[in-house]
């Protein structure tokens, strides 16, 4: 946190004003919507959605679990969206930006693995890049950071100097 002070000498008075600053933990991503909920407080209602972020290789990737709660007007109205489409068990693909990660330890209470711990982890989604329904662009920001990969047609593209 800063503060800053300035002296007004008309007046002989000392003003300070604080401006708080932070260190941005953003992580940037492709995956998979599910489990979109409205989620009712004391205070008022927010959404929260389950993303199966992608990772590791394009032909065998593996799939990272967030539990995340959406912030912003934007990111809500886009995944408000979204909800008859996932309730429809429709693939629904998007590209993301997470803050706030913090992870969360739990214990399995049923199924074969009860007694286990597992870790959840948690984040805030501010920002939508694009949406894909199937395979229809149904969204796409002005100004995207981030791009759907690209549909592979079969036809492989090799370096001018190739063996």
């Amino acid at each position: 946190m800063t503060a800053t002070t300035t002296n007004n000498a008309a007046n002989n008075t000392n003003t300070t004003s604080t401006k708080a600053e932070y260190f941005n933990l953003n992580i940037k991503g492709l995956g998979y919507l599910s489990n979109i909920r409205r989620i009712e407080t004391l205070t008022g209602s927010f959404l929260s959605v389950v993303i199966n972020a992608l990772s590791g290789p394009t032909d065998n990737p593996t799939y990272v679990r967030f539990d995340a709660t959406v912030a912003g007007k934007e990111a809500t109205d886009l995944i408000s969206r979204c909800q008859k489409a996932v309730d429809e068990d429709q693939k629904v693909l998007l590209g993301f930006t997470l803050s706030n990660l913090t992870s969360d330890i739990f214990t399995l209470n049923k199924g074969g693995h009860a007694g286990e711990q597992r870790v959840s982890l948690k984040a805030r989604l501010i920002k939508v890049d694009w949406i894909k329904i199937g395979q229809a662009m149904v969204y796409k920001a002005e100004k995207s950071e981030s791009f759907p990969p690209k549909v592979d047609n079969g036809q492989k593209t090799y370096a001018n100097n190739s063996f």
